[in-house]
């Protein structure tokens, strides 16, 4: 797996303003990169690692 976009929200941020943001950043590396396939993941880093679902 490669990491092309990676950000920090504040421990209120709430889950569908972090979509958002992956859904832009997501939707301008397909721009640039037509031929590349890209998964979204939205990942929180607590004590233990959380996947945070779509909304």
């Amino acid at each position: 797996m490669e990491v092309l976009n990676d950000a920090t929200f504040g421990v209120g941020a709430e889950p569908a303003d972090m979509w958002a943001y992956l859904d832009d950043a997501t939707a301008r590396l397909q721009e640039r990169h037509p031929s590349y396939s890209f998964t979204p993941r939205l990942v929180r880093y607590d004590q233990v690692t959380t996947e945070i679902p779509r909304p």
